[in-house]
């Protein structure tokens, strides 16, 4: 049965894809891509007991506090690529029956990692929430080259985090990516209510 959170993938028999998820294009085909295409992306917001993990980025196109999860693969679907983030940059071993997608974002990023990096992004993510046990939490260690740093914050308290991040300290004065990750922390909903 389907839920109102679930996310239909469609596949036609015979669809030959001949990248594999850790596949990359040429840096430069890969910037020229970025410069005409919307890219798919999954986001993880792992939460234990009302908190949330935030995962600080150093890099653009997020060199801030965000969640975990990067772009999809062709031929992937939202949930098998939600998986292999978690493996990848979690180093954790979930199920897909755990997943609650909480909703899909458009992010235009003014920044981007591959040259030219002033042109950007957009993306649209896939947006999933798992309930992780005390050993999973205690068992999380992001992948050093896309995360510095990471924190458990009550859900509550995750503006006033981004907010001690930022140079005025104005609790609420949030960039449109601060907007972005704070509409996601409410769409959470329930569950952390």
């Amino acid at each position: 049965m389907r839920s109102d959170t679930d996310v239909f993938h469609f596949q036609e028999q015979g669809r030959f894809n001949p990248a594999a998820p850790g596949d990359r294009l040429p840096t430069s085909v890969y910037g020229a891509a970025l410069d005409y295409l919307v890219i798919a992306c999954t986001d993880l917001v792992f939460t234990h007991n009302k908190q949330v993990l935030l995962a600080q980025r150093d890099r653009p196109p997020r060199a801030s506090w965000w969640v975990v999860g990067g772009r999809m693969a062709a031929g992937e679907t939202p949930v098998e690529a939600a998986l292999r983030k978690a493996r990848e940059e979690a180093r954790l071993s979930l199920t897909g029956d755990r997943l609650r997608c909480i909703g899909v974002y458009s992010t235009c990023f003014a920044m981007r990692h591959q040259p030219p990096q002033q042109n950007g992004v957009h993306t649209l993510n896939v947006t999933y929430q798992i309930e992780l046990t005390t050993a999973e939490q205690a068992a999380i260690v992001l992948d050093a080259e896309e995360y510095s740093a990471w924190q458990w914050v009550d859900a509550d308290k995750v503006g006033s985090t981004l907010a001690a991040d930022n140079a005025n300290h104005d609790p609420t004065n949030h960039d449109a990516m601060d907007q972005a990750l704070l509409q996601i922390i409410q769409d959470l909903g329930h569950p952390l209510s």
